[in-house]
């Protein structure tokens, strides 16, 4: 409300300095009827683009905060459930993804002897093509969550780095697997020149919004993902 006053007062003090040098009364004073009808109905036309613009302007700013809060949801959810996955030994964690590739339609699911020098944990089939799969069981990335003040760089969690989805790759290529597909699956998300190289070079990447998504759909088909009550995600 004040800066509206001082605005108002710059303006009387504006027109009084004009009309003292320009003699804008006497001018307006020698208008027609028609000028001051064509002077209210520009004032009415800016006046209701004004109202149009805020208008608009706080669609904008409610959209914006609805995707906001949104996003935070998400990644909520997204944390709560890996604190679920987390608390499953890597045995387990191993049998739920196997029974997760079996539910999405890969046939002949190998797991692989030894992920650290073979480069994947899974071998598996689908329509002849051989596909290995990689997971990575990191912390999902929360960015600013509960606040965003102005140059706060704050995230918690890990990315999958470009060295290793470039080590995937070789383990692709190599001789001895020669695999037409390679799927990275990470439980939080990947560095951007990780996912530049992967589309670049023909890996399919599943982030941990996109596997818990899964998950979730596969919950609601009333599919269960393992027999043992202590694999599954509730």
């Amino acid at each position: 409300m004040e800066k509206r006053v001082v605005y108002i007062a710059y303006l009387i003090i504006a027109f009084v300095i004009f009309n003292f040098f320009y003699g804008f009364t006497d001018w307006v004073a020698s208008w027609q009827m028609w000028d001051w009808y064509l002077i209210i109905l520009l004032l009415t036309i800016v006046s209701l683009l004004i109202i149009k613009y805020k208008q608009n302007q706080r669609k904008l700013a409610v959209e914006q905060y609805a995707k906001e809060n949104d996003r935070r949801r998400i990644q909520l959810s997204q944390l709560l459930l890996f604190e679920q996955l987390d608390k499953l030994n890597d045995e387990l964690f191993h049998e739920l993804l196997q029974r997760f590739f079996e539910l999405q339609g890969y046939e002949e699911l190998e797991v692989g002897s030894n992920p650290i020098t073979c480069g994947y944990d899974f071998m598996m089939w689908n329509q002849g093509q051989k596909i290995i799969v990689k997971y990575f069981k990191r912390v999902p990335m929360i960015e600013n969550l509960y606040t965003d003040p102005e140059g706060l760089d704050f995230a918690l969690g890990e990315l999958v780095t470009l060295k290793e989805i470039r080590e995937f790759y070789g383990s692709m290529k190599d001789y001895d697997i020669q695999a037409d597909i390679a799927i990275a699956l990470s439980t939080s998300d990947f560095e951007e020149e990780a996912l530049l190289f992967a589309s670049r070079n023909g890996i399919t990447l599943m982030n941990g919004h996109e596997f818990y998504e899964a998950l979730n759909g596969l919950k609601e088909e009333k599919t269960t993902i393992s027999p043992s009550p202590e694999v599954s995600v509730s």
